[in-house]
């Protein structure tokens, strides 16, 4: 088993998607995945907007099935701080199972990686 680091850098369909592709299948294989939402991706881990992004990919797997998939197999995901001055944002508007930290505390849990992607 191995450790595999994703980070999102930004909030369209071609951003979300390969990155919870590549988490999920990796999550599945028993490896250790660990997501850092950077600001740009910040406003899909808000309230119900990754329902959204999935109903506007239709054709697309279930991104809410991979998301539940994810955090069932203990995938971390953790959000960078300084998104929330950028949006006006709160921490208790993101979305279950997001833990909030500097790029530093990624960079440390990501030592190590096997893999690493960014999209």
């Amino acid at each position: 088993m191995g450790k595999v680091s994703i980070t999102i850098n930004g909030s369209e369909v071609n951003n979300i998607y390969p990155a919870v592709t590549i988490g999920v299948s990796a999550a599945a294989l028993g490896d250790e995945v660990i997501f850092f939402i950077l600001p740009s991706a910040m406003p899909i881990f808000v309230g119900n907007k990754i329902k959204e992004l999935n109903d506007a990919a239709p054709n697309s797997p279930d991104l809410e099935e991979m998301w539940e998939g994810l955090k069932m197999l203990g995938a971390q995901v953790l959000v960078c701080e300084l998104g929330f001055d950028v949006h006006g944002l709160k921490e208790e508007d993101l979305i279950e199972g997001c833990e909030v930290v500097g790029a530093t505390t990624f960079v440390a849990r990501a030592q190590g990686s096997n893999l690493t992607f960014s999209f």
